[in-house]
């Protein structure tokens, strides 16, 4: 539990924090079929290809090439310049399209006027502070299509030494994006995937009613 004494973590500590770690992390990322079984885990909820997908958090790239071998046209935000240049690296083949943008507010991305079926926040949602989720739901919901799909995995577990994190709730960030006119319809727990037994996810899927 945070020490509501202590400075809490913002967005821009957490961009910090990846732009500091990404020649490490992004690899680890990438190394895994987690992001191929992914897509097929999703494919009942997928609209038909090209899409158009929105990965916030895209992080290492693995999702975006994932999602475009299937045929679909991704949009790949990420603020952190270090994760941005490490998923070039690893996918210099890569067409997705990628956007230096950020929650709370996403407003580059948004300004764009487009909206998407298809929406991936993974393991994003615990560096958005509480006081700023109300906004992060809105500009979500502002990108999501009618009927389009939010798919949101929620690290559970205590924070790295590394990267201070926000508890994430799954109650309460369903119930954040219900206010929004989100419905759940699916959930999920999955492990970590990685060396800490104390860490595993949950995943909300929501659909825009």
């Amino acid at each position: 539990m945070a020490d509501p004494t202590q400075p809490q973590p913002t967005i821009d500590d957490a961009i910090a924090d990846y732009d500091r770690l990404a020649p490490d992390l992004a690899p680890v990322y990438a190394g895994s079929d987690a992001a191929a079984r992914l897509v097929a885990r999703h494919a009942a909820l997928l609209p038909p290809p090209p899409g158009p997908i929105l990965d916030i958090g895209a992080g290492s790239g693995a999702h975006a090439v994932a999602f475009e071998a299937k045929g679909y046209r991704v949009v790949a935000v990420e603020p952190s310049k270090g994760m941005r240049a490490q998923a070039l690296t690893l996918f210099p083949d890569m067409d997705a399209e990628w956007v230096d943008d950020r929650l709370p507010d996403l407003a580059v991305i948004r300004s764009r006027g487009e909206r998407f079926p298809f929406i991936l926040i993974n393991a994003v949602w615990m560096h958005v502070p509480p006081s700023d989720r109300d906004r992060a739901v809105a500009a979500v919901s502002d990108l999501t299509a009618d009927g389009g799909v939010v798919s949101l995995a929620l690290r559970q577990g205590p924070s790295p030494a590394d990267r201070p994190m926000h508890p994430v709730p799954p109650d309460v960030v369903a119930r954040e994006f219900a206010r929004a006119g989100f419905e759940e319809v699916e959930r999920s727990d999955h492990s970590g995937g990685g060396p800490s037994r104390a860490t595993s996810f949950v995943r909300l899927v929501l659909r825009k009613r």
